[in-house]
């Protein structure tokens, strides 16, 4: 038991200075995404190390016949470093997707700004009411609609 327990302290220093680390990346002001994946994939390395050796461990105490109080310190202990695991994969994982929407919302903005286009008044057809006449009516304003370099409030202006 003695060999597990000094295996797995640099274990939990390793862990808890990966948690650290990543702390400090996260609250810096401009959060590098970059950084942040990689110091988590090396957390969840870390982990899954730390989990090992402290599993061993619970199993070599309930071999040796230890004491229930005994082993519940220990498996609380253990459990508060999941614990702290899966907060971090939650956060994470959070932080990577308000990542992926700002990145989207930044890239609609530039490709909206970049476009500033005066177009020209379109002359609509009036929809006669025959049904062969419908196509033709309804193609006016579907280019329109899914062209993607347009702007929505330029279209609607256009359209309107």
């Amino acid at each position: 038991m003695g060999a597990l327990k000094l295996r797995r302290t640099p274990l939990r220093i390793a862990f808890t200075k990966a948690v650290n680390h990543l702390q400090e990346i996260i609250e810096n002001d401009p959060v590098d995404m970059n950084a942040v994946e990689t110091v988590f994939e090396q957390l969840k390395i870390k982990s899954a190390k730390l989990m090992e050796v402290e599993d061993a461990l619970l199993e070599l105490m309930i071999e040796s016949n230890c004491t229930q109080e005994a082993y519940n310190i220990e498996f609380e202990a253990i459990e508060g470093y999941a614990e702290k695991m899966v907060v971090w994969q939650v956060h994470v994982k959070n932080i990577m997707k308000t990542d992926a929407l700002g990145q989207k919302d930044n890239h609609s903005l530039v490709t909206s700004s970049s476009s500033s286009l005066r177009l020209r008044k379109i002359q609509f057809q009036q929809f006669s009411g025959e049904l062969m006449d419908w196509l033709r009516f309804h193609n006016q304003f579907k280019r329109i609609h899914e062209d993607e370099s347009i702007d929505d409030g330029d279209k609607f202006q256009y359209l309107t």
